[in-house]
């Protein structure tokens, strides 16, 4: 729930920094499925090349940093 609302609050800034609209923004920040964000921007009037983009930034952020989230994590995880 929390997640949602930290995109929610990236959305608000995206608002007021770019001058996109609420939903076009929502949707660019909007946790989940890129497949699912498309068809909800396919088939309404929103932004779509702005808003796959950045679900597309998105995912190659986090193939980037993942493997070194994950080995920061488990250096750093109490032993059993």
């Amino acid at each position: 729930m929390s997640l949602i609302g930290i995109c929610g609050c990236f959305a608000v800034v995206l608002v007021h920094v770019t001058d996109i609209d609420p939903l076009s923004a929502y949707l660019a920040t909007s946790p989940g499925g890129a497949d699912s964000v498309a068809i909800i921007a396919a088939s309404t009037k929103v932004d779509v090349p702005f808003v796959m983009a950045m679900q597309i930034a998105r995912f190659l952020f986090v193939v980037i940093t993942g493997p070194a989230t994950a080995r920061l994590l488990s250096r750093t995880s109490p032993k059993d």
